[in-house]
């Protein structure tokens, strides 16, 4: 059974009569890759802090490695931290950078000099200590605020959003640089993030965060395919969300919804639903083709289509109300639709998760 590094018991945070984290329980284990994952506002920040030291928590407690924290300094917990700014030492070079924490623990130099040509080995950026830190690159600033918090061995290094301020292309690399050191070192990451492609692809579990609390956590693939609640399945991917009342009719179970029915699976229970219609399940049929067969066909107008590389998305205005996303990946047979073309949306009830709501 896997350790645990971190547990986070019943933490509350207020700031006046706003409340920032509201009872917040979780269990991180060694060697883990976490993400808490919300948008702005959501508390993951705060609860990063809180684990780090930099904030005390207004009710529970933090233990990391079977100890609890509280009371102790930041400089004590022996954490690894990256922040958003990546606060590096603009009068100071790469191999004083990444040597800072050492030289505050009075490390000898020799050893210095040995964890830093380390470090800078690890994120891959050798023969780079004599750098000026303002010579540096976007991606090559985030590796050397990494290789410094690294270079003491922490355990546990705690990520606050280190890669929002990257393009889309840099960040991604960052992405893929996290996971092989995460791999070769075997160290505990808490990863801050409110990107959720970058959570999917770096983490071992997520933890959604909405107003405070922890809504759902578990492997990234879990959530996708089968969220707790509709924020957690809006918040993950750009589905269409239908709700309605799951009634049985004529031995099949259907979702009705203002001015549609849809078929849903036969384990789906009884009462308030949300079908998370996702834009890669859904198939994009030409009204006007041969009828092929699906649980589910609803007409509609496209509104707009756009290739990315990967595919091809369509907005497609369906007859009920609603607008749904719709992606044809490339290479998939069928013809281009084009604006102001009658169409299609179509799904099995297997490939459609339903959201209960009691």
């Amino acid at each position: 059974m896997t350790r645990t590094a971190i547990r986070v018991e019943n933490v509350g945070k207020r700031y006046g009569d706003s409340v920032v984290l509201d009872d917040v329980s979780l269990e991180i284990g060694d060697g883990e890759f976490f993400t808490l994952l919300g948008p702005s506002g959501s508390g993951k920040s705060t609860l990063l802090r809180i684990i780090a030291g930099l904030l005390d928590a207004d009710t529970g407690e933090v233990v990391i490695g079977g100890r609890t924290m509280t009371g102790r300094p930041a400089h004590t917990r022996e954490l690894g931290v990256v922040f958003q700014s990546l606060a590096l030492f603009p009068h100071l070079s790469v191999g004083d950078n990444v040597g800072f924490p050492l030289r505050m623990r009075r490390v000898g130099r020799r050893e210095i000099a040995r964890r830093v040509s380390g470090a800078l080995q690890l994120v891959q950026l050798p023969d780079m200590q004599d750098r000026s830190v303002s010579e540096l690159s976007g991606g090559q600033s985030q590796r050397v605020a990494l290789a410094r918090a690294l270079v003491y061995e922490p355990r546990i290094l705690l990520l606050d959003e280190p890669l929002s301020a990257l393009d889309r292309r840099l960040r991604e690399s960052m992405q893929l640089e996290l996971t092989r050191i995460h791999r070769e070192l075997g160290v505990t990451i808490v990863n801050v993030t409110h990107d959720q492609r970058e959570a999917l692809i770096v983490s071992d579990r997520i933890a959604i965060m909405e107003s405070g609390r922890i809504v759902q956590c578990g492997p990234g693939p879990d959530l996708y395919a089968s969220p707790a609640t509709p924020f957690v399945a809006g918040f993950l991917g750009d589905p269409l969300l239908l709700e309605g009342d799951v009634v049985a009719m004529n031995g099949t179970r259907t979702l009705h919804s203002p001015g549609v029915s849809v078929t849903v699976r036969e384990s789906v229970p009884l009462g308030k639903g949300v079908a998370v219609m996702r834009p890669e399940r859904l198939r994009l049929l030409s009204a006007d083709g041969p009828r092929q067969r699906y649980d589910n066909g609803l007409h509609g107008e496209v509104l707009h289509s756009a290739f990315d590389g990967h595919g091809t998305f369509y907005q497609v205005r369906l007859d009920c109300g609603p607008t749904a996303a719709v992606h044809v990946p490339a290479g998939a047979n069928g013809v281009r639709h084009e604006a102001g073309e009658r169409v299609i949306v179509a799904w099995n009830a297997d490939d459609i998760p339903i959201v209960t709501q009691g």
